[in-house]
């Protein structure tokens, strides 16, 4: 008698592909048939067995005692017919089996890399986003295996040499990877990833590395530490940032009670670029920077002149980038101001235009932290290198000293982001290569008291340390100071302000182009009208 079998079938999906399971009974007239040897041949897709793709489209089985056996077809992400064939282990057909596979999901496998141009010296990292997409029925983005490979000296892990790896994708589709490199040249490596069983869904990404920079095992030919400094605060908790151009290393420490340098809390991270002009500000209480970089990484292959940056700043001095672009221009002194809800910074630049002026702009900054529009775009008859500003009675100024003819001015800042009234102006001789201004906090010296301001100075030539007050908006220059003679030049002098048991006391950061020279001073200011004075010094780097 002959024998025969019927079909029952089911479709399904595993990782976002089409599947059918198709159970066959056999049997001989009315008896089903155990034990029996069967060969399945399916003409589209693969078997799956144990729930892995075998890649196979001929299976062997025998069946069970109820003369039944089943098998599971999984398709690719196209539709198309196929039909199963069952026949014995001796090649006679017993039936055949239509089925067919719809479209399904269409994905799409792209790279987002957030941070390129590590260093190449196995401890700093490129980062990447992966991520997954999809399109049409059955798209399924969850823990999907993604697998990944890189090219060169990159590896997937620190310390190690590992150039392949599988990752997972969270519920959207994502996975983030690091990469790093012991390529200490530096180099360009290529990152590839394949969805997992599937070669169409793929995507390639070059990754840059950049020559491993190391201060300490070669330093500045000319024996300068070139650096940026400034302090932040976060949680009340104010913080020194400094960082260095031969390696772009950032250091970050805590300014502790009494005037000194605390505990380090940055982790040695070197950033991609160093920027040659940065400084904080604060918007609804979230810490900001801006930088701008005139040797960026790739200048070479770039026609802009210059590089910037806003980010967030944490702690610990890293930084969350929000925004970030290229100017045609070249800007060598500035400063962040807030007036009213608004928030601007000045840029000014030291390279002369057709007209043999010298180009600034006030930009305004949005409360998300990213740039905003031009609101002056203007020039000065000098450039006015010393510059900064600071606010009183409600108003914001600014003051800016040129070293060719020794003038200075002091102007009003509006809050149209536009310059206002000249407040003053005049010769200020000698001419000092370093100037700042800051204001002393009276109210927890002195309860009912206002805000002391001043402004202080130190020349190359002389050395001396020279302190005016701020009255009224007015530097008052023609107040007799007490000169203080420093034992060198500092070329960076960054006022700060410490609060203990409330009380705030006014501290001065010294610090040379040296390896790593400063000091810490107190500074004695006193009431309404009266110069400030450099008091005792409570810490230095030989402390450390």
């Amino acid at each position: 008698m002959k024998i025969s079998a019927s079909f029952y079938q089911s479709y399904s999906f595993i990782q976002g592909k089409p599947v059918t399971s198709i159970k066959v009974i056999v049997y001989e007239g009315v008896i089903t048939l155990a034990d029996l040897g069967l060969i399945f041949e399916c003409s589209l897709g693969s078997f799956v067995v144990n729930g892995q793709d075998t890649g196979q489209q001929k299976l062997s089985c025998h069946t069970g005692n109820m003369g039944e056996a089943s098998v599971v077809i999984i398709g690719s992400d196209t539709s198309g017919d196929g039909q199963l064939t069952v026949s014995q282990g001796n090649g006679q057909k017993i039936g055949v089996q239509p089925y067919h596979f719809k479209a399904t999901a269409h994905y799409a496998l792209n790279f987002n890399v957030m941070n390129n141009h590590a260093m190449s010296d196995g401890v700093h990292s490129n980062k990447v986003n992966v991520i997954l997409t999809g399109t049409g029925s059955g798209v399924n983005l969850y823990k999907r295996k993604l697998d990944l490979s890189v090219t060169g000296s990159a590896s997937f892990k620190k310390g190690q040499l590992i150039q392949s790896t599988t990752v997972e994708t969270d519920t959207s589709g994502n996975a983030s990877i690091e990469l790093y490199d012991t390529n200490q040249e530096g180099e360009t490596v290529t990152l590839t990833g394949f969805l997992d069983g599937s070669k169409v869904t793929r995507a390639t990404q070059q990754l840059h590395f950049q020559r491993a920079l190391d201060c300490d095992a070669f330093p500045p030919d000319n024996g300068e530490y070139i650096r940026t400094i400034f302090t932040y605060s976060i949680n009340n908790q104010r913080y020194l940032f400094r960082q260095r151009e031969c390696d772009h290393l950032v250091t970050v420490h805590q300014l502790i009670s009494g005037g000194k340098q605390g505990e380090l809390v940055s982790t040695g991270q070197k950033w991609t670029n160093f920027y040659d002009l940065i400084f904080p500000f604060v918007i609804e209480k979230e810490q900001y920077i801006f930088g701008l970089a005139k040797h960026f990484i790739n200048m070479s292959e770039n026609t802009h002149k210059t590089y910037w940056m806003i980010a967030k700043l944490d702690k610990n001095g890293h930084k969350e980038i929000v925004e970030h672009g290229y100017w045609d221009s070249v800007y060598d002194v500035g400063f962040a101001y807030t007036i009213g809800d608004k928030n601007f910074i000045y840029l000014h630049s030291k390279n002369s235009n057709i007209k043999g002026r010298y180009n600034f702009i006030i930009r305004e900054i949005f409360d998300n932290g990213e740039m905003g529009p031009i609101k002056t775009d203007s020039d000065w008859a000098n450039f006015y290198g010393p510059t900064f500003c600071y606010s009183l009675d409600g108003k914001t100024y600014f003051y800016g000293q040129a070293e060719a003819d020794f003038s200075f001015f002091v102007y009003e800042l509006e809050e149209n982001g536009s310059i206002g009234e000249m407040i003053q102006s005049g010769v200020l001789e000698p001419y000092c290569e370093v100037q700042f201004a800051n204001s002393a906090d009276h109210e927890y010296l002195c309860p009912g008291c206002s805000l002391y301001h001043y402004c202080a100075m130190q020349c190359f030539n002389d050395k001396e340390w020279r302190g005016f007050p701020i009255l009224g908006g007015d530097i008052r220059m023609d107040v007799k100071n007490v000169h203080c003679h420093l034992d060198t030049f500092y070329q960076y002098q960054i006022p700060f302000e410490i609060y203990d048991d409330n009380n705030g006391y006014e501290y001065l950061l010294l610090q040379t182009t040296d390896k790593n020279r400063w000091i810490i001073k107190r500074v004695n200011t006193p009431f309404m009208g009266d110069p400030p004075t450099l008091g005792e010094t409570t810490d230095s780097s030989s402390n450390h």
